[in-house]
């Protein structure tokens, strides 16, 4: 009688565990989701703040990496600038930078980096705006 009793303490266990690691899925699932909506937000804020800088603003990327070899990356009018490379496009690259972060919890991380960066360029832009033309 015993034996019966443990197993099913047991089986119960073993059930709520398989549940609760379920939530855990879901619940990444839905970080993962808001993820995805918090990047595609920060994609048309850098549009729109790239589009708003003079030719002769840019604006270093700080912290920023897209793959395991650093480079300093420039958002400039046209987009994202590498000296040498090709133009990036903003959503592709911020695309890639996310990517890259791989994990959700890093992946909020980059994000939250992103918008602060997005707050000092959108800054330099408007104090540009508002100084006097010598």
């Amino acid at each position: 009688m015993i034996i019966i009793g443990v197993q099913l303490t047991i089986c119960m266990e073993i059930e709520d565990i398989v549940r609760d690691i379920s939530e855990l899925a879901e619940e990444i699932n839905t970080i993962e989701q808001q993820i995805t909506y918090q990047t595609e937000i920060l994609k048309e804020l850098f549009v729109k703040s790239s589009s708003a800088m003079k030719e002769s603003q840019n604006y270093l990327l700080t912290g920023i990496q897209i793959a395991p070899i650093s480079k300093s990356y420039l958002l400039t009018f046209k987009g994202i600038e590498v000296i040498g490379e090709e133009v990036i496009p903003i959503p592709e690259f911020i695309e890639n930078v996310v990517r890259f972060a791989n994990y959700p919890n890093r992946k909020i991380e980059v994000l939250k980096e992103l918008a602060i960066h997005l707050q000092k360029i959108n800054q330099m832009v408007a104090e540009d705006v508002s100084s006097p033309e010598v």
